[in-house]
């Protein structure tokens, strides 16, 4: 009988707590609707537009008209 035997190097089996895992979470940068808002609100402003008529016109909350336009 003629038989080829394989020799093969062994390695240990690697688990999931020996393999090196590095993540990098970068912050999510999130701007706050009123912010968005502001130049468009200064601007309706500016035309004579009251705080409810830009609120009622940008389908915001007449509060966030109001902080947009203080900022």
């Amino acid at each position: 009988m003629d038989m080829k035997i394989w020799w093969t190097r062994l390695r240990p089996i690697r688990t999931a707590g020996e393999v090196e895992l590095r993540i990098i979470i970068e912050p999510e940068t999130v701007i706050p609707v009123y912010q968005r808002l502001s130049d468009k609100v200064k601007q309706l402003h500016l035309l004579g537009m009251s705080m409810p008529e830009i609120a009622m016109r940008l389908k915001i909350d007449p509060k966030t008209a109001l902080r947009a336009y203080r900022h």
